[in-house]
């Protein structure tokens, strides 16, 4: 009996100084940034992991860990494109909050953990085509649910998970190799992704992955049709956010390369030009200005048209090495183009146009005519979307 009870109590010792020791590792290196102790060490900032498992956990350490003057929301296309050291940020301390696939009931949640927190002069929030018109979706299969910015998580087993869980021990543990390594992590300690490789055969990846995505987003948007009330209501409570913080409001309308949106009119979209959701944004930005001309102007600026910058020809076929310029594929534009956007936020450049609800009717025609251009020019590049679409035209409409 003896040697049980001191069995069981150098168990529990031992249970203890493990519990003890992971917690103190884990503060210390602090691989999602959620755990800021005054013993984290910042030596481990340029190798703390931003990755796709814990993407919503590690973008909301970033603004737990830090003090953030501005700050830009969106998708993936914000984490790759938008980088928050570009001069229209100048004296301004920038996060880049953009979540992989995240659309706007995220980004509100994001939003909204970041403004509870933080004081801001400046906030970017990028809308992409379809999400205004999209319902919220009803399972979520990210690591929302674990991160900080779901309310109805229970934030003793998170914390616990954080400070003490066999899943951070490992980000420690691997943030600790890379430290070692020197080899510093996918993403800057602002939340801007590095770099993300051009794919190989990128034909053949829009033709199967990319194009029908966006057959499926085409269909509901076909199917749904108007604007998710919801979506609007997250939308205006971001407006109301900033005007109680007295912060400027920039919202982008995101670029998608022609193919993307040409796709939409193939398709048979009444509104493939997405007039709607320019509308909304555009009224949704006079009310706020006119409710209150001295606060922080509300901006919208559109960049889903066919200039220039949108239009790159495919690669030729069997060219499995090209790729269309400035762009990873339909959705995803390079930093280079984000700088183009970021310029206009600047007031310089003339890559898109900021939206007013009396200039929708020209927004829209000179969109239409920007894309017939594109196809008058690129007859090969249409044949390419018709043949590729023509794969998943047998599919039902969601309804």
């Amino acid at each position: 009996m003896r040697a049980l009870k001191r069995y069981q109590k150098f168990f529990l010792l031992l249970l203890a100084g493990m519990l003890v020791a992971g917690f103190v590792l884990n503060t210390t290196v602090n691989p999602w940034r959620v755990t800021p102790t005054p013993w984290s060490s910042a030596k481990f900032e340029p190798y703390r992991p931003i990755d796709n498992t814990w993407n919503r956990t590690a973008k909301a350490g970033l603004v737990r860990s830090g003090t953030w003057d501005a700050a830009m929301f969106g998708s993936s296309r914000v984490d790759i494109g938008l980088d928050p050291q570009h001069p229209a940020f100048s004296g301004l301390h920038c996060a880049n909050l953009g979540l992989n696939a995240g659309l706007l009931v995220e980004n509100h949640a994001m939003f909204r953990y970041y403004i509870e927190r933080e004081n801001p002069r400046l906030v970017v929030l990028a809308i992409d085509a379809c999400d205004l018109s999209t319902p919220p979706p009803k399972i979520n299969v990210t690591d929302f649910a674990l991160s900080p910015l779901d309310p109805e998580a229970s934030p003793l087993e998170r914390e616990l998970r954080y400070h003490t869980g066999i899943s951070t021990l490992a980000a420690s543990f691997a943030t600790l190799g890379r430290t070692i390594r020197g080899e510093v992590s996918d993403h800057t300690p602002q939340g801007f992704r590095r770099s993300a490789p051009f794919p190989q055969n990128q034909r053949l990846l829009i033709s199967s992955l990319y194009l029908s995505t966006t057959h499926r987003m085409a269909q509901s948007h076909i199917a749904h049709g108007g604007l998710s009330e919801e979506k609007m209501r997250l939308l205006q409570e971001i407006v109301t956010g900033c005007r109680e913080k007295d912060a400027r409001l920039v919202i982008f309308f995101t670029p998608n390369h022609a193919l993307f949106q040409l796709a939409f009119r193939e398709l048979g979209d009444p509104d493939c030009y997405f007039e709607k959701d320019r509308r909304a944004l555009a009224e949704l930005a006079a009310s706020a200005n006119a409710a209150d001309s001295s606060a922080p102007p509300v901006e919208v600026w559109d960049f889903l048209d066919g200039h220039p910058l949108n239009t790159p020809p495919l690669p030729p076929a069997g060219d499995k090495s090209g790729h269309l310029a400035n762009w990873i594929d339909l959705f995803h534009a390079t930093p280079l183009i984000g700088k183009e956007m970021l310029d206009r936020l600047n007031g310089a450049g003339t890559y898109g146009d900021r939206l007013t609800p009396e200039g929708i009717p020209a927004r829209v025609e000179r969109v239409r005519a920007q894309l017939d251009d594109y196809a008058t020019r690129h007859p090969d590049d249409v044949a390419f979307l018709r043949q590729s679409l023509a794969k998943f035209q047998s599919r039902p409409i969601e309804k």
